[in-house]
């Protein structure tokens, strides 16, 4: 009997730096609403520091690539880790204007 396996992920979605950059994507949208929205920062603070973020978050997503294609370690390779990064860099910039 021939079972035709199905992929989870299309093959795009399952290259790290799609999913890293996806997140990135989220990561910023996620800010933007709890900045505006949630904690309500003025628009005259809030303007030039989200240029800033995506300044910063573009950064990271450009700078993936560059880091996984000259090592070799599992470690630096591994998409989660950079995600991860992602995701505590947003909740510490919430945190900071929460306080």
């Amino acid at each position: 009997m021939n079972v035709k396996r199905i992929p989870v992920l299309p093959h795009s979605l399952g290259d790290g730096r799609i999913r890293f950059a996806l997140t990135a994507a989220a990561c910023l949208f996620a800010l933007v609403i709890v900045l505006k929205n949630i904690l309500a920062i003025p628009e005259s603070r809030f303007l030039p520091d989200i240029l800033i973020y995506i300044g910063v978050y573009t950064g990271f997503s450009l700078m993936y690539p560059v880091v996984i294609h000259e090592r070799h370690s599992h470690a630096i390779n591994n998409p989660a880790l950079w995600s991860g990064v992602i995701v505590v860099m947003t909740f510490a910039i919430i945190v900071f204007y929460a306080l």
